[in-house]
């Protein structure tokens, strides 16, 4: 069956921030029992919004952005691979991150947890019924636990004893390849948990090639404060009514939403593009939705079907 033909479709967009600009330091959080520090905290947060309401231009977001946009892609949103390659492999796993990366997916998505004893694991649930031999929650397990458990033989026979993969097992992946990560940290992050993270993607010299993304507003702030050069990614299932000033408040350089917000906000991928802000729509496997996409200027669509989407891509050019 032939691949359908795509309509590339340009959207205006001002130059694209990729070099390196002012970063924007988070809003500070108060500290208990701190009176003179509650007081600053105040005043930077109504700052902050005099400052958004006069302007929507100041939400503009200062960081490198290294999954690119329109401009930079010739047209053609990123393909960015769910979980790595779902379909070929079982997901979060390093199979499925080395199927991605055949696949020709330009960004690898991930999602991050904490172990009982402190360390990062790449896995989506919150608990380990789904995809292990194994019940409960991940984060009562230690590492050396999750690290007997097999992660793949509910996909298939032949993934078995397949394991939990650490995110220091990613990062050499992500090290050899040219692509670039999104990396979700599920749940809420603590400074000593987000500290050893951020070392190794500095340790693997991959800190031009990740963008750091969460649902979570406290962890994005702990991002922003400990590591404000790395780009960051607010997730939201709708977005708000001013996206752009919600970008800005949390610090990020990229949103990724569903395909259904810019149904009910039809006006805020435009807002979006005009203040410079990367636009990344989940989780979408079929070519209408595609298509949907494309013809709304997105950068990147986040897919469980890397290698038709990238397929489509490529006979797009």
């Amino acid at each position: 069956m032939s691949m359908p033909r795509f309509r590339r479709q340009r959207p205006q967009r001002p130059p694209h921030p990729l070099r390196p600009q002012r970063i924007r330091r988070p809003p500070c959080t108060p500290r208990p029992h701190s009176v003179r520090r509650s007081a600053a905290c105040f005043s930077t947060a109504i700052a902050l919004i005099a400052v958004l309401a006069i302007d929507h231009t100041a939400a503009t977001v200062y960081a490198a952005q290294p999954l690119g946009s329109l401009g930079l892609n010739n047209g053609v949103p990123m393909t960015i691979a769910h979980r790595g390659d779902p379909a070929a492999a079982p997901e979060n796993t390093l199979p499925a991150f080395e199927a991605a990366l055949a696949s020709g997916a330009d960004v690898l998505e991930l999602d991050v947890r904490l172990t009982a004893d402190g360390r990062a694991v790449v896995f989506h649930d919150d608990t380990l019924d789904r995809t292990t031999d194994a019940e409960g929650a991940i984060g009562d397990r230690t590492l050396a636990e999750l690290l007997t458990l097999d992660a793949g033989s509910w996909y298939g026979s032949m993934w078995a004893d397949t394991r939990i993969p650490t995110f220091d097992d990613f990062l050499p992946l992500l090290q050899r390849s040219d692509a670039r990560a999104l990396i979700e940290f599920k749940g809420v992050w603590s400074v000593e948990g987000l500290r050893p993270v951020i070392a190794g993607i500095y340790r693997y010299g991959v800190q031009d090639r990740v963008v750091l993304a969460s649902f979570e507003t406290p962890t994005l702030f702990e991002l922003w404060r400990e590591a404000p050069s790395l780009p960051r990614a607010a997730i939201v299932r709708r977005l708000p009514d001013d996206p752009v000033a919600f970008a800005a408040a949390v610090g990020a350089t990229t949103v990724v939403t569903s395909l259904r917000s810019f149904t009910v906000h039809p006006e805020a991928a435009e807002q979006l593009r005009e203040a410079g802000v990367t636009i990344i729509v989940y989780t979408l496997n079929r070519a209408d939705l595609w298509q949907q996409a494309l013809d709304l200027g997105v950068d990147g669509v986040v897919t469980d079907a890397p290698r038709r989407l990238a397929r489509v891509h490529a006979s797009a050019d």
